[in-house]
């Protein structure tokens, strides 16, 4: 079994600077409060930050992302990772730990935006060190299906005893889910961990 997907990557999109730049000077307008002689300015400095957002947002075509698909794999199985064309075996991998949010098109609504939006897919990562260094990388995740996929690899880790955490960001997960502590009772005497 293997889950194999595209590497996340950073990168700079020279068209959405001009957001970014609308981005702080809208934050800046808050340290006008601390200047008394200021405060008449907020609003001003405030909205024009917003309308250099929207300007940028529309100039970078809607895409301000900081990130996007790598033309690189990564690839999970049981034998180890592979990041790119770099191969890690598992008796080489401790602290092994992925963060796994949302696959592409899933509604999103955490609290951020107002009305919630869909996600890209590309918010999951994956940690863990190997040689005596520390890799942390973005991953893709296309489809329920491809989440399936995974799920069935991380059940594969379960029973062959693979040390490794699974969360989405802060909350541990067992099998992407979040379990009460009967069901977590329940799951570690189905695998041998009780």
């Amino acid at each position: 079994m293997e889950f194999r997907t595209k590497l996340v990557i950073s990168r700079r999109n020279k068209r959405a600077i001009i957001a970014y730049a609308g981005l702080f000077i809208a934050a800046s307008s808050l340290l006008l409060v601390f200047i008394p002689a200021f405060n008449g300015y907020i609003p001003y400095v405030f909205g024009i930050g917003i309308a250099i957002v929207v300007i940028g947002a529309f100039i970078a075509r809607g895409d301000v992302r900081n990130y996007t698909l790598s033309p690189e794999d990564l690839i999970v199985s049981i034998e180890g990772i592979s990041v790119g064309s770099v191969h890690y075996p598992f008796r080489m991998i401790s602290n092994m730990n992925f963060n796994v949010e949302a696959y592409d098109g899933l509604y999103v609504n955490d609290g951020a935006m107002v009305s919630g939006s869909n996600s890209d897919g590309m918010t999951n990562d994956i940690s863990f060190e190997a040689g005596g260094q520390k890799i942390n990388c973005g991953f893709y995740l296309q489809s329920k299906e491809h989440v399936t996929v995974l799920r069935d690899l991380f059940d594969e880790f379960y029973q062959r005893r693979v040390p490794f955490v699974e969360r989405n960001r802060n909350t541990r997960t067992y099998l992407l889910r979040v379990l009460n502590d009967v069901e977590l009772e329940e799951f570690k005497r189905r695998y041998g961990y009780a």
